[in-house]
């Protein structure tokens, strides 16, 4: 039996400490496999302590009736940690810019109008949408709630209360050879 032991991580000494470090390990690769995880890490942490203390004195070659000895002290943690994230991630690119509002007091988002490429939001397209009785699309209402007849689309209408369906005076055979399902 020898009275020493080696401090060298592969002695003895840290059985215990590459046995969890082993424990760990294994642990990490099979969650990494189970969640496919391709990255992680184990850490191992050891914290060393010299504990002075003072003992009888029995060595004849030591002056005194007690000695000062170190007793090291060695804990051990291993961690493992894997890479699995969760995220989600947005962006917000209005195509809008940011301007004063006097009304609200703040900065508000505009639509970029009066450039090259036109859009409803340009100032004389919105001058001309507003301008009463100058748009064409604007439908008048009744004061009974019902709508005045005004054609929405220019040109002339057949018959405004026919329903879609067949036409009068459609040839039964168009010629492709297709046939009515009943």
């Amino acid at each position: 039996m020898e009275d020493y032991r080696e401090l060298k991580v592969e002695a003895d000494t840290f059985d215990k400490m590459r046995a969890d470090t082993n424990f760990i390990l294994q642990r990490a690769l099979g969650m990494m496999k189970e969640k496919d995880s391709m990255e992680g890490k184990v850490t191992i942490n050891l914290d060393i302590k010299l504990v002075p203390e003072f003992i009888p004195n029995f060595d004849e070659e030591i002056e005194g009736e007690t000695r000062r000895i170190l007793k090291p002290q060695f804990a051990h943690k291993v961690t493992s940690a894997i890479n699995i994230k969760n995220e989600k991630k947005g962006n917000f690119d209005s195509e809008m810019e940011m301007v004063w509002d006097e009304d609200e007091q703040a900065y508000v988002l505009k639509y970029i109008n009066n450039t090259v490429q036109r859009s409803i939001f340009d100032d004389d397209i919105r001058e001309q949408w507003n301008r009463d009785g100058n748009n064409a699309n604007v439908i008048e209402i009744s004061e009974e709630g019902d709508f005045m007849n005004v054609p929405l689309i220019e040109g002339e209408v057949a018959d405004e209360t026919a329903l879609p369906g067949p036409v009068v005076d459609y040839p039964e055979d168009d010629g492709y050879g297709y046939e009515d399902v009943v």
